[in-house]
């Protein structure tokens, strides 16, 4: 029986593209923080591509995962900059892509596998930034909101499934299992879509006229 997580995945995929095209419409009418976020929704839409033709050749995409983690961090790092207005934003978004090159020119072979303690940091700094910007948003600032929601609610699950990417595989889980596991981390990133989505629909697409 075909798997119905590769279904979803294409459907994703689909709306990423879609989600993606949206934003870059409003680009030039919005500030920095819109567009940090559009370039964040941009990479996610051509990683995704990339993947889906990999996976149909029946390539090994995992190293894609790296260029993923790391746009993430580099472009969400600079939204919540722009959000909760504070340099030393930049400072941690420095250091760390230093300990990350530093990491991958002395082990090299990571590029192999999931990098879960690269990825479990760089989502873990970003949850801090959305808290902050919850903490923020009770003074009156109410940009991205709900954009703000997804991404804690996304990313705090999703660290957790990222950081046992290799412990999933060195287990040896049935394929039930990791298809569930699959299934539910993509649950949750359609979530994250739909709130996007309806950021934009709300709060910026009225400018598009």
């Amino acid at each position: 029986m075909t798997d119905i997580s590769l279904y979803i995945a294409d459907a994703l995929t689909i709306v990423s593209i879609i989600l993606a095209v949206l934003y870059v419409i409003g680009f030039t009418k919005n500030g920095k923080a819109y567009r940090y976020f559009t370039c964040y929704l941009i990479l996610v839409a051509v990683i995704q591509i990339i993947m889906y033709v990999y996976a149909g050749k029946k390539m090994n995409n995992i190293f894609l995962f790296h260029y993923y983690f790391i746009g993430q961090f580099i472009f969400l790092s600079l939204f919540y900059k722009e959000l909760i207005q504070k340099k030393w934003v930049l400072y941690i978004l420095v250091l760390v892509l230093i300990g990350l090159g530093t990491n991958y020119a002395i082990h090299p072979e990571i590029f192999n596998e999931y990098h879960t303690i690269g990825v479990s940091i760089t989502q873990s700094i970003i949850v801090v930034y959305a808290l902050i910007y919850y903490y923020q948003s009770l003074t009156g600032r109410n940009l991205f909101l709900l954009v703000n929601t997804g991404i804690l609610l996304y990313f705090m699950t999703s660290i957790l499934f990222f950081a046992s990417g290799n412990l999933i595989i060195d287990l040896n889980l049935p394929k039930e299992t990791q298809r569930y596991i699959g299934i539910v981390n993509q649950f949750l990133y359609f979530i994250f879509l739909v709130l996007i989505f309806i950021e934009w629909y709300r709060s910026h697409r009225v400018k598009l006229a």
